[in-house]
């Protein structure tokens, strides 16, 4: 398995395309690094089944959020027309959010049945800040932490890994975050650092902390990410609960 971009980036400079061409440099891109090829162990019933049910949700988020907002903009400039429209999308609203509640239902019911997967959401949940959407996202994504076991290659995935850019003397940019990265992940994970903040002292210490010292509260907050994602590898890696360390505190 590679990456679409990644078989783009490497073609080069190339004019036209149609099914035929873009065969032909599919096989040449395999051709010229069989040698790097390696095994791919394909993700279990249960977490194929987590992934539809977790896109499915995102749809039925989308959808509620398209809905809300409308009303909610449509309220700022006519009351009347606002108000109407959130009457007859009263039972549509309502039928999203029950079908949200039925999806999340049965993610956790599938995950009970599976002992292996329920051992790793636990861990996951015991961080302060990670919730059930988070923790699913990560065990869907990382294939039970199978294919990603890594703090810094799971900050690269998530787009909150640092990057520096520089050249001579004539470029020096700030170290800034890529924007090749799992946007959905990259935005559960940030409400997940939000509520970390708000929630785990230890979290709260070091913002708090940061801010004070003159540093910026985005550039703050994605340390935060980066932190909230070393702690769960190492929970899942030590194979016990996250525990507050008071001394950091």
């Amino acid at each position: 398995m590679e990456s679409a971009l990644q078989i783009k980036r490497s073609i080069g400079m190339v004019r036209g395309k149609d099914d035929k061409v873009d065969a032909q440099r599919i096989a040449r891109y395999a051709l010229l690094h069989q040698s790097q090829a390696k095994c791919v162990n394909l993700s279990g019933v249960t977490l194929e089944r987590l992934k539809d049910l977790q896109a499915n949700r995102s749809r039925l988020q989308k959808a509620l959020q398209s809905i809300k907002v409308t009303i909610k903009e449509l309220l700022a400039v006519d009351l009347i027309s606002g108000k109407t429209l959130g009457q007859v999308n009263k039972k549509a609203v309502q039928g999203l959010e029950k079908s949200m509640e039925q999806v999340e239902e049965k993610m956790q019911e599938f995950i009970a049945k599976d002992d292996a997967l329920k051992g790793k959401y636990d861990l996951l949940t015991s961080v302060k800040g990670v919730g059930k959407v988070l923790a699913v996202s990560l065990l869907v994504y990382t294939q039970g932490f199978t294919r990603m076991d890594d703090g810094r290659k799971l900050a690269c995935y998530c787009g909150v890994a640092p990057f520096e850019y520089r050249s001579g003397t004539s470029v020096m940019a700030k170290a800034g975050v890529s924007k090749f990265a799992n946007k959905n992940l990259k935005q559960v994970l940030h409400m997940a650092a939000l509520n970390s903040v708000r929630y785990n002292q230890e979290m709260k210490a070091y913002f708090d902390r940061k801010v004070a010292e003159g540093k910026s509260k985005m550039s703050v907050l994605n340390a935060v990410r980066n932190k909230l994602l070393h702690q769960i590898v190492a929970v899942i890696k030590r194979g016990t609960p996250y525990e507050i360390r008071l001394d950091k505190i």
